[in-house]
Order: C-alpha cells, then structure tokens, then sequence
C-alpha cells in the first residue's frame, strides 16, 4: 500500500465516521470509489473492524486502575458510537445476506488517483 492509499483509507474512514455518527442505524455508508481501495462493503466493515480494535488496545491501559480504564472505555465507545452500530448491525446480518448498505451521494473527501500509476522516481547524487 502506497503513502497516498494510505491517506484516502484514512480519509474514507474519517467520511464514513461523519456518516455514522449523523445516521446511527447502523447502515453502512459506501461509495463506488471505495471499490479500489477496500473491495467491497464486506471488506470496509472488515477494515472499521479492525480500526476499532486498534484504537481500544492503543487508548486502554490496564496498568490506570480499573476505574480510569472503564472510563476511557466509555468514552472511546461514546465517541466511535456510529461506528459500533455498523459492526454491530454487520455481525448480526451479513451484508452479503441482506444488511443495510447506503450509498454516499454528493463530493467525496477522497482524491481518487488516475487509472495508472506513475512511477516516478527522483534520484540524487551517486555515492561510492
């Protein structure tokens, strides 16, 4: 994966955050410029995930007490509550087997790049 299909997941993740949190029914929002970077829906909710796990072991420390780590517990679930009704929702009916999935409509945030990649390499001095 490339510097820059690393910045438009990340902006995707971002969009789909914002979509979450104004829609909490837990459909998943998809665009059909996501299919180059993620596939298919299944493989985004795959990816959120993924994302969530990452985030829950990175902002939890058990060594805070238990009472700091059930609060920071609450409020990561608080704050990424749009994105646990879409893993929520995909674990309890499939998207393949029917879930709700809407399409995003208007401006994406994601710069989609060109159909082929352009290599270009950019050399300095040689050292010997």
């Amino acid at each position: 994966m490339t510097w820059n299909e690393t910045h438009a997941r990340t902006a995707i993740f971002r969009e789909v955050e914002a979509a979450a949190a104004a829609d909490m029914s837990g459909a998943l929002p998809w665009r059909e410029e996501w299919a180059q970077y993620f596939g298919c829906p299944e493989n985004l909710v795959k990816a959120l995930r993924a994302r969530w796990n990452h985030m829950v072991e990175a902002q939890l420390d058990i060594r805070t007490g238990e009472d700091a780590l059930q609060d920071a517990y609450q409020q990561l679930r608080r704050s990424q509550a749009g994105i646990l009704a879409i893993l929520k929702k995909a674990s309890e009916t499939p998207i393949e087997a029917g879930a709700k999935v809407y399409a995003l409509t208007g401006a994406s945030r994601v710069i989609t790049p060109a159909k082929g990649r352009v290599h270009r390499f950019w050399v300095g001095p040689v050292l010997r």
